[in-house]
Formats: C-alpha cells, structure tokens, sequence
C-alpha cells in the first residue's frame, strides 16, 4: 500500500484501510477492476490482488497523464462541422453553414427564404442557431432572423424530441429544426427593418423571390463570437 503522508495528516478522520475494505466487499460485478475515489487534492484508487485489498493515492495530475494517453476518435464528422468535442455535459459539435435559401413553414404558408451564414451548434440535448456574416474565428455573431429562437440562440423545439447531440443525430437535428413548423414566438429583436417582428421580412424576402439575405438587416448578438459561443454550450 502507498499513502500519502500528507493527505493522511489532512484527512485523519478518514479510515482509508476499513473505506477500501467496505468498497471492495460491496461490489458485485465480476468485471469491476477497481474503484477511484475523489478526495480533497488527490483521487483514492482501491484494488484487489488475490484476497488483499490495496489502496493507493493518486495526484490530479498524474490522474490526467493517465489518462491523456488514451486514444480518442471522433469518427467521421458530418459535412460542415468545424470543431467537436466533449466536456462534462458530453459530446459537442459547431457546424457552419453558407448563405443559401431554404424552405420553412410559417402559419401554415410554405415560403422559400434566403438566410445568411449560419452558425448551428448542440451539446447533450440542447441546441443553438445564429447568424454570421463572414466565417472566421473571431467574427461577431447575429442573432438568427427566425421565430422560435430564444436570445441566447438556443431553439425552441416545441413538442419535438430531440436526439443527444452527437456526429450521428446532428444532421437529424439539423433537418427537424427546418422541417418544423415556425410560430409567432421570439420573433422580436431579429431583424433592424422589421424589430417587433422578423415575420414581415421574412414574406418580404419569399414574395420579392430574394436570392440574397439582406446582412446590413442583421441584429448582432452583442459583441459575441464563435469563441463565446462556444464557451455558452459547453458551460
């Protein structure tokens, strides 16, 4: 057995010896090779050779070594996305797409509207859409010129379920959000010609049969970036 001495004058009410006897004689599983345990400035990991049980500390950061030499593969990313990864919420993914028109569903009338760049984001069950003008790391980001999008950007999937996000369902997602139907909900505050309610712009750009969003029309998201952005869906 290791311990440390330090840990040991910290923690002098913990018995380390009886915690790592009572883990072991309560598990079970068969597979269940050891046990680690978070302590204050250092983890517990508790084993069995044989009949004995063994106990040994471990710093946070040789925990991290450890486990920094595990491999990781995303798998084959969806078209447009621009970064992945995971952080305590679970997988995350950013997607960018181009300007080009779409075909949405609003007040049982089926338009044709151009949209600008899009920024389409999701971590766990959650996801988020806004507007950009010119793809690089630190431009500013809009809010999207789309009912049912709240001000921070995430969407308002109404009734629909939607899938953990993950290189597999994002497209899914992706798909549902233009599928759904668009209501009268966070409509204001999307458009500068039209700022109580982005819906008039939207029939405008349909019934003109615009090739091109208007970006001069775009509300911008305070003086937030893809950076923040990111810092948003992983939090």
């Amino acid at each position: 057995m290791e311990q440390s001495t330090e840990l040991a004058n910290i923690l002098p009410q913990l018995n380390i010896g009886d915690i790592s006897h009572s883990i072991i004689n309560q598990t079970t599983h068969t597979e269940t090779l050891a046990h680690l345990l978070f302590l204050p400035g250092q983890y517990l990991l508790v084993y069995k050779e044989g009949e004995t049980t063994n106990y040994k500390f471990i710093a946070p950061t040789a925990l991290r070594e450890a486990f920094a030499a595990e491999p990781i593969d995303s798998g084959y990313l969806p078209p447009n996305t621009v970064r992945w990864g995971r952080c305590h919420k679970g997988e995350w993914l950013v997607q960018f797409y181009p300007p080009q028109s779409y075909c949405i569903s609003l007040e049982n009338t089926t338009l044709t509207v151009p949209m600008p760049g899009l920024i389409f984001a999701g971590c766990n069950r959650q996801y988020w859409i806004w507007a950009i003008k010119k793809f690089e790391q630190n431009s500013p980001l809009f809010y999207a010129p789309l009912p049912n999008v709240m001000e921070n950007g995430s969407i308002c999937f109404g009734e629909n379920s939607v899938p953990n996000c993950s290189p597999e369902n994002i497209m899914q997602v992706w798909q549902l959000f233009w599928h759904s139907a668009f209501n009268q909900d966070s409509v204001q505050g999307k458009s500068k010609s039209y700022p109580e309610n982005v819906r008039s712009l939207l029939y405008q750009l349909h019934n003109k049969n615009s090739k091109r969003y208007p970006t001069r029309d775009l509300v911008p998201w305070g003086n937030k970036t893809i950076t923040t952005a990111i810092e948003l869906i992983i939090s």
